[in-house]
């Protein structure tokens, strides 16, 4: 029996026997101390004495009848505690009999489910405010639901609801005394890693968790539970250890509430903006959209389709687009179409003519996306339309005008080519290739600079090209080879090809002038030379004195020449005699001057050379070998009559004189010789 009684004590199940409906019989400890007394002062007593009166008329009846019926009986009644607090007991009774089948007593055994009543009521409060949050139209709303139905039902004292917004965590309600802000979600914290691990958490030490370092000082023990993928839900307590796994699944229990209200508000909202950008699309676009049955019906009908039309939607909800749109010659070919695509066969595009209210015909280009039932088969088309009758017209416009230009550019009697922006070849007429000796197929593209651009014109033919390329404008002459290697002069223009949205290539032209240079060589040089020597002319002279008289090649010596006689061959062998000797007197000439010299014929007989840098003894030496040469001339030709020549210089020393004077003054002593002989 004593080792009966100390394991009955030991045992936190509240155990004691009953003498009759109103006496305790033996009582445990666990009993006792639920009632605040010792064994010995309720055993054998009467419980009226430590219950409530209405405690103990419910317990009487009760223990009046196991003691009647001598059956098991199991009740659930309110007790009250030593410290005055109301407990519910679940109290099973049960007779125990003696050796005479009579009641030698009942055994009475109680477990305190206060905590477990209260468990189950708080789980159907949780359940039964899903409902509530289903009402719920915004996020906010829905958290500062949370929060409240934390602390009333679940009885947390510091609550905080925070969601991803971004990278960052940001607080949308909570407890008026939690610690509010916002922080970045990789950012080293409780927050974080429930977020990242989808797992919840309960902290018993918050001062001993390095993830918690800014409110360690505030709090001393919480839980983190994730919100779905939208967030996270905290609560804190300022003592150490203040949560259960229990209180962790009731949160649990809480958060999934929120989590599905705040998955089905942002679909919702998902769901509106999507519907509300589609519909935004639909209005404002410039494309025709029609919402058609598979008969051809009109179920919708946009804004643009009411511009080009001008049909209201109203009118023509219901109505066939044959009926409405379509010419009669042509309803066989739209019919088709929808044959078509009742056949699951939908035609990627096509395009037909719609009559608009004024009768006007507005060519439209159409695609098809069909919308399908459970059973694959065609609903709905969703048909967008875009009216290219103007760009039509435009097409067959631009079809002439490349068919103009291709005329144009093939019979071109200007070599062109058109160029990339990196002027590589992208075409050449056929000027070009009879120009140049190069099939187009050899230089397409190619860098036409690698082909016709030579050697002494690389520098400034760049030039043209980086001017071109940049956008501006070229124009001039040049020299450019064929493939045979000719050089060949042209006049070239090139010009960049520019649209809205920039610049697309190069338009390049060349003509040959190579017979048009050699005119102008030709005539330059007959501006300047005499015809009949060879030499220059009194015009270049004189320009040559004037440029001169400035210079600084000093000193400067003038020849002035007479051929003796002229006038005696003319008239006795005639003039072309006479040109003979001016031709053989310009060519001894020659033969003694140097190559910087000036020699220049000034008139029918006369002759005046400039030697630069030729003093008067240096002179005096070119008169000399002039006169050896001449002698020379008349030793080696049989001449009707010697070649004479008189001669006369005078030197400029420096520019203190002037050239003209020293041209009269070697004229006279040209005269003076001549008188000599």
């Amino acid at each position: 029996m004593k080792e009966s009684s100390m394991i009955i004590d030991i045992i936190e199940t509240q155990i004691w026997c009953l003498k009759d409906p109103e006496t305790y019989g033996r009582v445990n400890r666990a009993h006792a101390d639920f009632l605040g007394l010792a064994k010995s002062e309720i055993e054998a007593e009467k419980f009226d004495n430590f219950l409530s009166p209405a405690a103990a008329r419910i317990f009487k009846q009760g223990n009046k009848k196991i003691f009647k019926t001598e059956q098991k009986v199991y009740t659930e009644e309110w007790w009250q505690n030593n410290q005055g607090e109301r407990r519910l007991l679940a109290i099973t009774r049960k007779a125990q009999l003696d050796h005479s089948g009579e009641i030698d007593c009942v055994v009475c055994t109680a477990e305190d489910i206060t905590a477990q009543r209260e468990r189950e009521y708080i789980v159907e409060e949780l359940h039964r405010i899903a409902v509530d949050f289903k009402e719920l139209k915004k996020e906010r709303e829905v958290c500062r639901m949370a929060v409240k139905a934390a602390e009333g039902l679940l009885n947390f004292a510091l609550c905080n609801v925070i969601l991803v917004k971004g990278d960052r965590f940001v607080p949308l309600a909570s407890s008026s005394r939690f610690k509010q802000e916002e922080i970045s979600v990789s950012e080293k914290s409780i927050a974080a890693r429930t977020y990242r691990e989808g797992k919840s958490f309960i902290i018993d030490d918050i001062q001993n968790s390095s993830e918690t370092i800014s409110i360690k000082n505030i709090y001393k023990s919480g839980m983190s539970i994730p919100i779905g993928s939208f967030g996270v839900f905290q609560t804190a307590a300022s003592k150490k250890k203040a949560f259960t796994e229990s209180d962790l699944e009731l949160a649990e229990i809480l958060i999934s509430h929120v989590s599905a209200s705040l998955g089905r508000i942002y679909a919702q909202q998902k769901l509106k903006e999507q519907k509300d950008f589609l519909s935004t699309i639909l209005e404002v676009q410039s494309s025709l959209v029609l919402l058609i049955n598979p008969e051809g019906e009109i179920i919708s009908f946009n804004h643009s389709c009411e511009q080009l039309t001008g049909y209201q939607e109203a009118e023509v909800k219901g109505k066939k687009v044959c009926d409405l749109f379509i010419k009669e010659s042509e309803k066989k070919e739209v019919i088709n179409v929808f044959k078509q695509l009742k056949n699951n066969d939908y035609p990627a595009s096509h395009e037909n003519y719609w009559l608009t209210r004024k009768g006007e015909k507005k060519l439209i280009l159409w695609s098809h996306n069909p919308i399908l039932d459970d059973e694959n088969n065609l609903k709905y088309v969703v048909a967008a339309g875009m009216d290219i009758t103007e760009r039509k017209i435009q097409e067959e416009k631009i079809k002439e005008q490349k068919a103009y230009f291709e005329q144009l550019f093939n019979n071109s009697t200007e070599a062109i080519v058109l160029l990339d922006n990196k002027h590589c070849v992208l075409k050449v007429n056929k000027k070009f290739e009879s120009l140049f000796g190069f099939k187009q197929s050899e230089l397409i593209n190619k860098n036409i600079d690698d082909y016709i651009l030579p050697e002494q014109c690389l520098k400034t033919g760049k030039k043209f090209t980086e001017k071109v390329k940049n956008g501006g404008k070229v124009e001039g002459e040049s020299i450019r080879k064929t493939k045979s290697g000719e050089q060949i002069n042209v006049h070239l223009q090139g010009f960049p090809i520019k649209l809205e949205n920039g610049q697309i290539g190069i338009y390049a032209l060349y003509r040959d002038i190579t017979e048009r240079k050699k005119k102008e060589k030709q005539i330059e040089y007959l501006s300047f030379h005499d015809e009949l020597t060879g030499l220059y002319n009194r015009r270049y002279f004189e320009n040559e004195l004037k440029r001169l008289n400035s210079s600084r090649q000093h000193p400067i010596t003038i020849v002035i020449g007479d051929l003796d006689g002229l006038k005696i061959i003319n008239d006795t062998y005639g003039h072309q005699k006479g040109d003979q000797y001016i031709a053989s007197t310009a060519n001894i000439l020659k033969k003694t001057a140097r190559i910087e010299d000036i020699i220049a014929r000034i008139g029918g007989d006369e002759f005046a050379l400039i030697l630069p840098q030729t003093a008067a003894e240096e002179a005096e030496g070119f008169c000399r070998r002039l006169k050896l040469n001449i002698q020379e001339f008349n030793q080696q030709q049989q001449l009707e009559k010697p070649l004479s020549i008189s001669f006369g210089f005078d030197v400029m020393q420096d520019n203190s004189s002037d050239l003209a004077r020293i041209f009269n003054q070697a004229d006279q002593n040209m005269y003076l010789n001549k008188g000599r002989k």
